[in-house]
C-alpha cells in the first residue's frame, strides 16, 4: 500500500468507529468490527490486484503533451475546468459501468461483494472485489486517455471521487433532512445511496450516481428518498448471511461460488417490521434476474 491509500483506510476507519461513538450504539460496535476485519482485507487486497492498473493511468498522465493523440484533449485548460470535464464525463463513464454491473451476470458476481455489507458506513466505501475494481480502473484509463487530462486533474478527481465513497455512505441521520434534499439536487447523499443498498431489488437498481445525481435524472434511476423511511427497508443480500458476508476470503472466492439463483423479491408488505439486526437483514435480499 503507498500512503495515500494508508490514509484512505486510516480514515475510512476513523469515521466508522465515529459513527458509532457518537451514535452510541454498542450493539452496532459489536456487529460492525468483524465487518471492518473483511472491509479491510477487501481494501488491501484490492489495492494490491489494480496496482498495475493505477500505473497505467499514472504512465498515460505523464506524456509529453506535444505527443499526445487523444480525440478530445483537455490538457491545456486550466486545472478547475479539466477537473469540472473529467468529473463530468468520467461521472457518465462510472454511471453505466456501475448500471451494467447490476445487469450482467457476469459484473453483478464481482459487484455484489460491495451489496453483502449488513451495515452501512464510511469503511463500506472501500468495500470492493479487486475484479470490479479493475473494471473501474479499466474505466477510468480509458477517459484519461480520451480526454488527456493532467496528472493534477486526475489524481483531484480520484481524491473526490475517493470522498464521495466514504461520504455516501455515512449514516442518513447525519445531514439535516432539507440539506440533504438541497444537496441531493446536484450530488448524491447519503440518503440517496442507501436507497441504493434496499434488500429490494426495484430501490437496488436506481441511484447509480458515484458523485452526481445528473445521469440517474437524465436516464430514468433517479430515487428520491421518502420524508419517512419504508416499513420493512432492510440491506443486505439474501444469499449472504452475516457469517458469509463477514468471510472476507469467502467474499473474494465468491464470484466463482453459485450463491446467487435469481429468483423474484416480493414487495416488503406495508406492516412489515423493519430488521433490526444485522443477521434479521440477511433475511430478506434475493434478486431477480433481468
Amino acid at each position: 500500500m503507498d500512503m495515500l491509500n494508508i490514509t484512505v483506510f486510516a480514515l475510512a476507519m476513523a469515521f466508522g468507529l465515529a459513527q458509532h461513538l457518537l451514535d452510541r450504539d454498542l450493539p452496532a460496535f459489536a456487529i460492525s468490527t468483524p465487518r471492518w476485519w473483511t472491509n479491510g482485507v477487501l481494501f488491501a487486497a484490492d489495492t494490491a490486484f489494480v496496482t498495475l492498473f493505477a500505473a497505467g493511468i499514472s504512465w498515460s498522465t505523464q506524456l509529453d503533451p506535444t505527443t499526445i493523440i487523444a480525440p478530445l484533449p483537455i490538457i491545456g485548460l486550466p486545472l478547475p475546468a479539466q477537473l469540472a470535464i473529467l468529473l463530468m464525463a468520467h461521472s457518465l463513464v462510472q454511471y453505466w459501468v456501475h448500471r451494467a454491473g447490476h445487469r450482467i451476470p457476469l459484473l453483478w458476481g464481482w459487484h455484489r461483494i460491495h451489496h453483502t455489507d449488513t451495515r452501512l458506513d464510511a469503511t463500506t466505501g472501500l468495500r470492493h472485489h479487486p475484479f470490479e475494481s479493475m473494471v473501474d480502473y479499466v474505466a477510468l484509463l480509458g477517459t484519461v486517455l480520451l480526454l488527456a487530462p493532467s496528472a493534477a486533474s486526475v489524481l483531484g478527481y480520484f481524491c473526490l471521487s475517493i470522498a464521495f465513497a466514504m461520504f455516501t455512505h455515512f449514516p442518513p441521520d447525519w445531514l439535516p433532512a432539507p440539506l440533504d434534499k438541497s444537496l441531493s439536487t446536484f450530488i448524491m447523499t447519503p440518503r440517496l445511496h442507501r436507497l441504493h443498498h434496499s434488500a429490494w431489488q426495484p430501490e437496488t437498481d436506481t441511484n447509480y450516481g458515484n458523485i452526481l445525481t445528473l445521469w440517474d435524472r437524465v436516464f430514468g434511476t433517479y430515487h428520491a428518498t421518502p420524508d419517512q423511511p419504508r416499513p420493512g427497508f432492510a440491506l443486505g443480500l439474501v444469499e449472504f448471511p452475516v457469517a458469509k458476508a463477514q468471510d472476507p476470503f469467502l467474499q473474494i472466492a465468491a464470484p466463482f461460488l453459485a450463491f446467487d439463483q435469481r429468483h423474484p423479491t416480493p414487495q416488503p408488505k406495508a406492516d412489515e417490521p423493519a430488521p433490526q439486526t444485522a443477521l434479521q437483514h440477511s433475511q430478506v435480499r434475493a434478486r431477480t434476474a433481468r
